[in-house]
């Protein structure tokens, strides 16, 4: 398991290799008050450069944890040779990428030399070589400002009905926005059930996905409430149906970063 060490704010900085160029202001100021509360709860993965260290995941962290005043926050040394490939991994799987941001960086590592094509950063992703020609044909979906996510305009543009059905997905997407696993299961309905309006498919899935409840609550399926939060060096998560609790674990902080990474590869 990767050691977790503190770090010292003034020593970092965003790395060259974080794609990411669009900021949320309401997101940003949601992460400082919640770091001064509970502090930094997931490490940042960080690569040595000189006397200092470049942030691959967690320049928003840092950032808020500046603002939120730490001189320190926890971290997790990485190899800087494998910082690149790392910073693609990481970020695709985030699926919150801009298409332009998620397009230039592709080409920017294929420029680099860090891949050697287009078709071998799609399979370092593990994802079909027409992947990233679908992100730029995906553009004729609408603006790039129209809030989705690279991958989302892409799944939508794979999709087997017509060009306006598409844009109007897109639209509702901005009402109704749904993790991926949803948003696959709600274009195969959309596919299947042509009769059926896509902003009522959406917007069904979108009230069946999970939804805060509470500072540290999510709700899911309408049924049960899953609770996070820190307790010393744990974090406690607990399953409620009511006030009944149904289940209940105590993961050590340290160990988020794996639990976080298992749970991406589901």
């Amino acid at each position: 398991m990767s050691k977790v060490v503190y770090i010292e704010t003034s020593r970092l900085r965003k790395s060259r290799y974080n794609p990411r160029m669009v900021h949320d202001p309401d997101r940003h100021r949601i992460l400082v008050e919640s770091i001064r509360r509970n502090g930094v709860m997931e490490p940042l993965l960080v690569y040595q450069v000189d006397d200092g260290y470049e942030v691959l995941d967690g320049s928003r962290r840092l950032a808020a944890a500046v603002e939120a005043g730490l001189d320190t926050v926890p971290c997790i040394v990485v190899q800087g040779e494998e910082a690149p490939r790392i910073s693609l991994a990481i970020h695709f799987s985030q699926d919150d990428l801009t298409e332009s941001e998620l397009v230039l960086y592709v080409e920017r590592l294929v420029a680099e030399e860090v891949f050697q094509s287009v078709e071998e950063v799609c399979r370092f992703l593990g994802v079909s070589k027409s992947w990233f020609y679908t992100l730029r044909r995906a553009a004729r979906l609408g603006p790039l400002d129209s809030g989705a996510p690279a991958t989302t305009l892409a799944m939508v543009e794979k999709t087997r009905v017509e060009p306006e059905k598409k844009r109007r997905i897109v639209e509702a997407l901005d009402n109704y926005p749904l993790p991926r696993p949803m948003l696959r299961e709600a274009l195969r309905e959309i596919e299947e059930k042509p009769m059926e309006e896509p902003e009522h498919v959406l917007e069904r899935f979108y009230w069946a996905s999970p939804r805060r409840s509470g500072e540290d609550a999510v709700t899911a399926s309408g049924v049960y409430e899953y609770v996070l939060r820190r307790l010393g060096g744990v974090v406690e998560f607990l399953a409620r149906n009511g006030v009944e609790t149904l289940w209940r674990v105590e993961i050590p902080a340290q160990d988020l970063m794996v639990v976080r990474l298992l749970w991406q590869r589901l």
